[in-house]
């Protein structure tokens, strides 16, 4: 740990069992045992009560959950065997190449959490980067990896276990006339397993395979049905029809005109295959979007019910 955080820029010094790190103006306070006792805790807690910086408890032994959650309460991070063997990593790779890892000291410093990612713009004009063969099934690059997931994962859920699955999705590209010269373009999106639909605002790139180990699942839904999905939702999202407001003086009369059949392009683009990282942790699920780090859904132990999963 004195390592650790030295690497960091960070002085350090022992006083009374506990390690205190100093740099700039940031200070940090770290207990360190081999076996996380109850009393250590409480005693740690109690002793730091009045020290104005950041506060961490490592462990390569292992820890109740209670007593985890005492430290979460009380606003002390806490390393276990995992965490420690991730700084050890990132530390190899200051001292090999000089090229900085990903520390969680970082995370303790900034105190906060990581940034769930939003999806662009409703505005923002999907890009597809289509593979270099010529298939009809694709799948979408991942971005996020088994550490940023990790990462992620340890704020929310605590995970634990971690698998990838590529779940497919019809692609539709639709081009929406909405009158007076203006036009809406975007992908749909229907999931072939749950037959949820929505529409890709990002920006993505096609590929033939990945390398990372994942289990792939087959569609339940056929391509009419989702072609039949993907138009309704554009209809209803995008409004297929135009209203036009009469202003009489002492009343306003609202005239609505459906649009043409031809009022909307829907081009297929194929099966693609979405990787999800699925989690399972100490204090819930969630489900990763793979490409663009937004979580898809979550399930805390004891909080509120799991929104609608639209992995299937």
């Amino acid at each position: 740990m004195v390592q650790i955080l030295r690497s960091r820029d960070f002085s350090v010094e022992e006083k009374e069992g506990y390690l205190f790190g100093k740099r700039d103006d940031i200070s940090v306070v770290v207990m360190v045992a081999s076996d996380m006792l109850s009393d250590d805790v409480r005693d740690f807690v109690t002793n730091v009560s009045g020290f104005p910086g950041r506060k961490v408890v490592a462990s390569l032994g292992k820890i109740e959950d209670s007593v985890q959650s005492y430290l979460q309460r009380h606003g002390v991070h806490y390393w276990g065997r995992e965490e420690v063997e991730h700084e050890i990593g990132s530390l190899q790779l200051v001292s090999t190449d000089g090229r900085p890892g990903k520390s969680l000291m970082d995370e303790v410093i900034s105190d906060e959490l990581p940034q769930r990612v939003a999806e662009p713009p409703e505005h923002a004009i999907p890009v597809i980067v289509e593979s270099a063969e010529e298939r009809a099934e694709r799948i979408v690059k991942p971005n996020f990896m088994l550490d940023d997931v990790k990462y992620l994962a340890r704020h929310e859920v605590q995970g634990y276990k971690y698998d990838l699955e590529l779940v497919p999705h019809y692609l539709f590209h639709f081009i929406l006339n909405l009158g007076d010269g203006k036009q809406k373009a975007g992908i749909a999106s229907v999931n072939a397993l749950t037959g949820h639909v929505e529409t890709w605002r990002w920006g993505f790139e096609l590929v033939d395979s990945i390398d990372l180990i994942h289990m792939k699942r087959e569609p339940k839904i056929d391509y009419e049905l989702a072609k039949q999905t993907a138009q309704d939702l554009v209809s209803k999202e995008y409004k297929s029809h135009t209203e036009t407001v009469r202003d009489y003086g002492h009343s306003e009369i609202i005239e609505r005109k459906k649009s043409p059949e031809d009022s909307m392009i829907l081009e297929f683009k194929g099966l693609v295959y979405l990787p999800v990282w699925c989690v399972e942790g100490r204090n819930g699920a969630m489900i990763i979007n793979s490409s663009s780090g937004k979580i898809i859904s979550e399930h805390l132990h004891g909080g509120d019910q799991a929104p609608e999963s639209k992995l299937g």
